[in-house]
């Protein structure tokens, strides 16, 4: 989405953005009155408002996240659907993540994709997907508690889903859809491993999840352009503390190393 862009918004789509940023402004209490009768689709129109201000204030987006990126998460909400989260900021690894200028902040070791040729429409195959990515990365998501939304999905998906950075570490070309769901993944903090998992046991396929991203944006006017970034779903979750350093190994792409000040 471009600074120039200009979403057409409900006037109860615009009361809730209006009060969600209130609320990032001031504080206090969370919106939820504003939110009470907004839904899924309701949120991702209010999420792309609420980048539009924040590009209006000088933030400059990096790329995407995919949510719902699993069956187990898809039944706990209701939704066959992914809803995409606006990324304002790459980290490159090892990075420092400041912990006391994020609250409740945690990690979580997700593949990172960077785009090569644009992504669009509502109808991607997802075997055309590796094809027109740059790389595939060992990567963290780095996500905040901004508001607390009590269960909202509209108001969930508003916020961006709480990402607050992606971590990019090595990567390689993309390989087969086969060798993604092969991967093993290992997280270790302070050199004590602290979980491991075989990706697809945990997500669905990132080239999937790429092409249902795609869709997704595709109903809101968006697309995946070159050089962004895409992360695609969570293998698990940590919370973290100032002085641990996690490092996690993805088989046969590469390493990712996040140091918390």
């Amino acid at each position: 989405m471009t600074p120039q862009q200009v979403i057409q918004l409900s006037s109860a789509q615009l009361a809730a953005a209006d009060a969600l940023s209130n609320f990032y402004e001031i504080g206090g209490d969370a919106p939820a009155e504003a939110f009470a009768d907004l839904g899924f689709e309701d949120g991702l129109s209010i999420q792309c408002e609420m980048q539009r201000r924040a590009i209006a204030g000088g933030a400059v987006q990096s790329g995407w996240k995919v949510g719902l990126t699993s069956d187990r998460a898809r039944k706990a909400v209701g939704i066959d659907d992914r809803p995409f989260g606006h990324v304002n900021r790459v980290l490159t690894s090892p990075a420092q993540i400041p912990s006391a200028e994020i609250s409740k902040v945690s990690i979580e070791p997700e593949m990172c994709f960077v785009i090569g040729e644009r992504i669009a429409g509502d109808n991607v195959d997802p075997a055309s997907v590796p094809e027109r990515l740059a790389a595939v990365c060992a990567g963290y998501e780095v996500n905040e508690v901004r508001v607390a939304v009590g269960g909202n999905l509209a108001m969930l998906v508003a916020d961006s889903l709480t990402n607050w950075a992606v971590v990019r570490g090595e990567g390689i070309a993309p390989p087969a859809a086969e060798a993604l769901d092969r991967c093993t993944v290992t997280v270790s903090c302070d050199g004590e491993e602290q979980f491991t998992c075989t990706a697809a046991d945990e997500v669905d396929n990132p080239y999937l999840s790429i092409a249902r991203l795609a869709a997704t944006l595709h109903r809101h006017g968006l697309s995946l352009e070159p050089g962004r970034c895409v992360i695609t779903g969570a293998y698990s979750r940590f919370r973290v503390e100032p002085g641990q350093r996690w490092t996690t190994d993805y088989s046969s792409i590469g390493t990712v190393e996040a140091v918390i000040s």
